[in-house]
């Protein structure tokens, strides 16, 4: 599982899908899923709303900061779900914004896109030698491997906090807001 973080220039609630109804500002935690095909072949994203911010610069007058966990790897999947599928680009992507005036002004401090979460099976940990290996040496303190829910595989996990202009853009947004 990889999980991705970004800023969405604009608030489309009218075609969320849920099982709890419409996606609203008091309900940023729900997963949501995008399961639409790019180039004939699967594509599946789950994606959730975290803040709202109100702000004259952006479409329909938000910025959403969106967390997002891609279960297929397509070609700029993530950017091209949230534009084509949910109407709302992430800041500062320049091939997906539609070239318009709001897009455009909001292209100044790059892309707000961040791969900040990654797990995945351990490469050797999970071979037979491996496996031997682990369960002698499991106590060495490193919070990055541990074993899966159901305890049969070892696992890598590793995370990074977001970068300062995810934060520093998301309070000068509030502000004009």
């Amino acid at each position: 599982d990889a999980l991705q973080q970004m800023i969405t220039n604009g608030s489309k609630d009218d075609d969320v899908i849920s099982t709890e109804g419409e996606d609203d500002e008091n309900n940023t935690d729900e997963w949501q899923l995008i399961d639409y095909a790019l180039e004939n072949k699967e594509a599946v994203t789950l994606w959730r709303s975290l803040e709202y911010i109100h702000t004259p610069r952006a479409t329909n007058h938000t910025l959403t900061l969106v967390e997002m966990k891609p279960k297929t790897g397509r070609y700029h999947q993530l950017r091209r779900h949230m534009s084509w599928v949910k109407g709302c680009t992430i800041v500062g992507d320049k091939t997906y914004d539609g070239n318009t005036r709001i897009g455009q002004s909001l292209r100044e401090r790059g892309l707000f896109l961040c791969s900040n979460k990654v797990s995945f099976n351990h490469p050797y940990y999970n071979t037979e030698e491996g496996k031997v290996d682990y369960k002698n040496n499991n106590d060495n303190g490193d919070d990055a491997l541990r074993l899966s829910k159901d305890g049969t595989k070892v696992e890598v996990h590793l995370s990074i906090d977001l970068p300062n202009k995810f934060s520093g853009f998301l309070a000068m947004e509030k502000r004009r807001g």
